[in-house]
């Protein structure tokens, strides 16, 4: 899940649709058209849990999907340059990654650097000042 925007996106191309499945925001997902986007927003129907102030106890079920959304719609980014943990990234490392290197979908929405029946998903964007050591990929969204 990408837990940061690095490089701004660009507001006026977000979209809302609605997909097939509830997505978390900050989730790689292919758009109804099968472009590469990451949801700005959670699905209307995600729900998160958190840990209770009074411990051990956890509060499930907890409304946190984009407000106005309903069921499976999601506010979906085209662009910008986003977070993701090295381990949601199949072959690729933190410490090795350079600029430029490519980033794929799969149909199961995982991201690879494996192009075989994948989608083009981005390219690495490495910033002059990024701190490789946190084990965060910076991808850019799309073409």
């Amino acid at each position: 899940m990408a837990t940061n925007l690095v490089y701004r996106n660009t507001d006026s191309q977000n979209r809302v649709q609605t997909l097939a499945a509830t997505h978390a925001p900050g989730t790689p997902v292919l758009s109804i058209e099968g472009k590469p986007a990451v949801t700005v927003t959670g699905s209307g129907d995600y729900t998160k849990s958190e840990a209770s102030f009074y411990a051990p106890a956890t509060v499930s079920g907890i409304p946190a999907g984009g407000a106005g959304l309903t069921g499976k719609q999601v506010t979906l980014a085209f662009d910008g340059t986003w977070e993701f943990d090295e381990d949601d990234i199949a072959n690729l490392s933190a410490a090795t990654v350079v600029n430029g290197d490519i980033v794929y979908i799969t149909g199961a929405l995982a991201l690879t650097d494996s192009s075989s029946g994948n989608t083009l998903f981005g390219y690495v964007d490495i910033g002059p000042d990024f701190d490789r050591s946190r084990g965060m990929i910076p991808v850019r969204i799309g073409l």
